[in-house]
């Protein structure tokens, strides 16, 4: 066990001489998740500031704001004369002005023009598109609870209720009907749609994944001197506390990069929260990724850093890593790659390898590759 213990420590220090490679695969994964958290804050919706003016003061109005209220952005009541200082100051991304007809049939010439409200929009153009729109669909379900409220009036049977009465029943039943889980979905086509860029999404465990990667592919081609492992082959047990020192040096400084990355980025962003599953699931794509390098230790070590960094990119681009690919291609393709599996699991997909079964292939792996390094004429020296 000393010796063992003794061996890892070596191979630390032989890690150690190469700091540039940790240091590179922790600032630059930080500095990308800054960027990336960065964007995710600037577009959260909750930072969408929309405000309405309620000049009609009735039930349809408050109907309206309590529709607001669910929406999930941050509605606020103005005055009116605030409104022009506010949108210039960029305090507001759109404002909705309740006229004081809102809701009066009587006055409107038909039901969609009783529902009529006026937009002021903000300088932030997508901003003012989004208050919009989530205007647009509460007023027309307001508008659509109406004409249906109408409609059930006409119906035989219904003279002997009153509109009040009505729309009361129709506001129960609606509520009991989404208890039960009915969801009334409403798309809003936009002319104008098919001028947008395309937006690309990187998710923040990506870059993890990709980097605890590289790390430890680099790391094990330093560690894999085929020198050193025949002259350990002619002591008892030499090879075998060799390969286990390997493993166990690898798997320590993969655990101090994540845990570095993960605690910088803990300090500079405390609201960053990651899945339930993270450390199991990145516990396990270490084990991969140290069978991977084992496996690359196979070929001769002035030709294995090609191939196994174009077998890397190949696993990190079609497992979604790069960029988030469709659910389709990770369901059918992209989940069966190690990083694409990772991902998927990270992002509550449900695939065909359960997180148990990857650890022990991940397991079994390390051992096929024990083996073949044992017997392999390149390490021999045969």
């Amino acid at each position: 066990m000393k010796n063992l213990a003794a061996l890892t420590a070596l191979k630390l220090k032989l890690l150690l001489r190469r700091p540039l490679i940790m240091v590179f695969c922790i600032i630059i994964p930080i500095l990308l998740s800054l960027l990336a958290g960065a964007t995710v804050s600037k577009n959260n919706w909750s930072h969408v500031k929309a405000a309405y003016v309620d000049l009609a003061r009735n039930g349809a109005s408050e109907k309206l704001i309590r529709m607001f209220g669910e929406s999930g952005f941050d509605w606020e009541e103005r005055e009116l004369a605030t409104i022009s200082r506010a949108i210039e100051l960029s305090q507001l991304d759109g404002v909705i002005i309740i006229p004081e007809t809102f809701g009066d049939l009587e006055a409107a010439t038909t039901i969609d023009d009783a529902y009529t409200c006026k937009f002021v929009p903000g300088k932030n153009e997508l901003a003012a598109d989004t208050v919009h729109e989530n205007f647009v669909v509460s007023v027309i379900a307001l508008a659509l609870e109406t004409k249906l409220s109408r409609d059930l009036l006409k119906m035989e049977g219904a003279s002997s209720l009153s509109a009040e009465d009505l729309s009361r029943q129709l506001e129960e039943k609606t509520a009991e009907a989404r208890a039960e889980g009915a969801i009334l979905k409403l798309t809003v086509h936009d002319d104008g749609m098919e001028t947008e860029l395309p937006l690309i999404q990187v998710p923040d465990v990506a870059i993890e994944i990709l980097f605890l990667s590289i790390f430890l592919l680099l790391s094990s081609l330093m560690l894999a001197d085929a020198a050193t492992q025949r002259r350990l082959r002619s002591v008892p047990g030499g090879f075998r506390r060799d390969y286990i020192a390997s493993l166990v040096s690898l798997a320590l400084a993969g655990v101090l990069q994540l845990g570095i990355m993960l605690g910088v980025l803990r300090l500079l962003m405390p609201e960053t929260t990651r899945p339930a599953n993270y450390f199991p699931v990145m516990a396990i794509l270490l084990l991969f990724m140290l069978a991977f390098g084992q496996f690359a230790a196979l070929i001769p070590g002035d030709r294995r850093f090609v191939p196994a960094s174009l077998l890397l990119f190949i696993s990190v681009l079609a497992g979604g890593t790069f960029l988030r690919l469709p659910s389709s291609w990770m369901e059918k393709i992209g989940q069966f790659t190690v990083h694409g599996w990772a991902l998927a699991n990270l992002a509550g997909m449900k695939t065909h390898l359960s997180v148990a079964v990857a650890a022990v292939l991940a397991a079994g792996l390390i051992v096929i590759a024990y083996h073949l390094q044992k017997h392999s004429e390149y390490l021999s020296g045969s």
